[in-house]
Parts: C-alpha cells; structure tokens; sequence
C-alpha cells in the first residue's frame, strides 16, 4: 500500500506473475453516476498516468501494463442504520451495515452475522426474540467497525503537509497487535447458549 504524491494505491503479485492492484484518486466533490459513466478507460488510464507521474515505484507501469481499466464509482458507507427487523423479515450483512472496503471486514462482517443469527434463532423462543437479541449481539461491533473503516478511508486523502508527515508518524507509532485485537481477534462461540433479551442491551458475548 502506497501513500502516493496525488493518489493512494496498493498493489500485491501473485506467485505466477500477475499483478492485482487498485487506486483511491481523490475528488474534490461527488460525481454522478452519469459522470462517472461518460469516463472513458482511457480517461481513467490518463488521469492514473498524470496522478502518478512525481512517484517513484510501479504505479505507472501497473497503469500502462493494464490492459483493462474498471470504470470509477464512488465508495459509501453507512454509519447507522436505524431498523434492522420488522416482523419476519431482517437485514444482515451490507444492508444492515455497509462499510468502505477501507476496513477490509466487509465479507468478515456478513459471516459474523449469519453465524449469530443462526444462534439466536437456534435458542430463542420465538422469531422476534431471536432477531432483537441478534441485534443487540451485533450493532455495537459492526458499528465500531463501519467507523474505523471511514477513518482508514479518510487517511488516504492526506495534504501535501500529511504526506511527508506520514513516514515519520509510522516509525515513532508502532501498535502492538493488541491494539486491534477487537477487530482481528474476535471469536464466536458457536457452544455457548444465546440468552434472548428484548432490552437492546447484548444478554451474552459470543
């Protein structure tokens, strides 16, 4: 992952050769979907190759060697969503909680999810029980998770002045793996019993 001059990119080679990579340019405002559509390949080839041109590393190459350019779109989130259930029917995963593949717990999140949903509705006495003890199990986590991923987002927008800040700030901060244990390292007990609540409050954690 690269904190480039005009663009944020990341790269990894896969042990035949191929090289998958993508870029983050940053845009001073929001474009529609009708402008991100009339963008050709080649536009989007050009603009990479000019966003690109004052760094060092593969970048351009990656660029020029690329014979297929995906179009641009605009990446969301949803920080809270207000209704998870309503009577038989509830939401999992990106629907309930939609977050910036800055995370990278997207995939992790909706696996997470079912394997709760399935415990509670395994030990709750009824549907609606089932559905609020989920969610009083899951919002708080995926939350947390929604937000880190919009700060991870937001720091590959960095200034000119955060830019050459950047290197440094890393070798003087270095977090211990504990420092994100609560991402990385939770574990669901699949054994233990789900104790149904209608408080909103979690009854247990798995």
């Amino acid at each position: 992952m690269v904190f480039g001059r005009g663009c944020f990119y990341s790269y990894i080679v896969h042990p035949d050769g191929d090289v998958w990579w993508f870029a983050n340019p940053r845009q001073p405002r929001e474009q529609t979907r009708e402008e991100l559509a009339a963008v050709t390949a080649e536009e989007w080839r050009a603009r990479l190759l000019d966003l690109f041109a004052e760094d060092d590393g593969p970048a351009r190459d990656l660029v020029t060697a690329t014979d297929e350019l995906f179009a641009g779109w605009n990446t969301y989130d949803f920080p809270k969503v207000p209704v998870w259930h309503r009577n038989r029917m509830i939401i999992v995963g990106d629907a309930a909680h939609a977050t910036s593949p800055a995370s990278g717990q997207g995939a992790s999140m909706a696996i997470e999810d079912a394997v709760v949903l399935a415990k509670c509705l395994r030990d709750a006495g009824d549907v609606h029980d089932a559905f609020t003890t989920y969610e009083s199990l899951r919002r708080h986590r995926v939350e947390r998770v929604v937000a880190q991923g919009k700060r991870n987002g937001d720091g590959k927008t960095l200034g000119p002045v955060m830019r050459h800040l950047l290197p440094l700030l890393f070798k003087l901060y270095r977090p211990g793996p504990e420092a994100m244990d609560w991402l990385y390292g939770h574990r669901i007990d699949w054994d233990s019993p789900v104790s149904p609540c209608s408080s909103g409050r979690p009854a247990t954690r798995g």
